[in-house]
């Protein structure tokens, strides 16, 4: 009988440790993710030219991008 409380005694701690563990893994992931997507728009803007603010997201013409017109932000 003594060998049950103990089984499942550490069955209830093993639970506990996985539950507490996945809470705090769910809360540093956010962050994470949150700091990553930040940095994504900036790369983002960086390599292709769109803005991630105006939406912006028609492509530059091979004139455009030879003399490096800035181009205008179309408001519908």
């Amino acid at each position: 009988m003594l060998y049950g409380y103990i089984l499942i005694s550490c069955l209830v701690l093993l639970l506990l440790g996985y539950s507490i563990g996945r809470r705090i893994g769910i809360k540093e992931g956010s962050k994470k993710a949150r700091s990553h997507a930040v940095i994504e728009l900036k790369l983002d803007y960086y390599h292709h030219k769109k803005c991630p603010i105006c939406a912006n997201n028609r492509a530059p013409t091979e004139e455009e991008e030879k003399i490096d017109v800035p181009r205008q932000r179309n408001i519908t």
